[in-house]
């Protein structure tokens, strides 16, 4: 004869359940993009008319690889949009709200031609399904903390009755 598992054992089974659920990580709620403009440089300024000095360009072959992988695509894509921070070129600043020569706007020469280069990130859209989703799981480690209690509580209870 098979027994039916206590009321005690099952609080404890779903509270470890929801324990390691709410360790589940979760995606972020809001979609980021990285954005990579290359456009030719005209009369000595970049993009939104600021001005630039030879010595601020950027030289295509002293690049590192993930710069050159953004300049040559920026040029041939544009835009080129990316949505990970990992195929993005981290010694670039990615901007969301203003910029500036060398910090999300850069001088670089390609090709024996000089680009503007704005580097850019961008917010767009919400997320709901992983918001929602985070907010059940977070909800599941206190509720799996208080089942785990109960269960136990109640394996105590009842041996001290019995």
């Amino acid at each position: 004869m098979v027994s039916k598992p206590s009321l005690q054992s099952a609080l404890v089974a779903v509270g470890v359940l929801l324990l390691v659920a709410s360790a589940v990580p979760v995606g972020n709620t809001v979609d980021v993009d990285y954005v990579h403009r290359a456009e030719p440089a005209e009369n000595g300024t970049l993009a939104f008319g600021i001005a630039y000095a030879e010595a601020d360009v950027l030289a295509y072959e002293n690049l590192s690889e993930p710069e050159q992988r953004v300049v040559a695509r920026a040029v041939d894509d544009l835009p080129y949009v990316v949505e990970s921070a990992s195929e993005t070129a981290p010694e670039f600043t990615y901007t969301s709200d203003h910029v500036a020569l060398n910090d999300g706007l850069y001088a670089v020469r390609y090709r024996g031609e000089t680009y503007s280069l704005l580097t850019e990130r961008r917010s767009e859209g919400f997320n709901m399904a992983a918001l929602l989703l985070g907010l059940g799981l977070a909800a599941a480690r206190p509720l799996g903390g208080l089942f785990v209690a109960a269960g136990v509580a109640l394996a105590g209870w009842r041996r001290y009755r019995g």
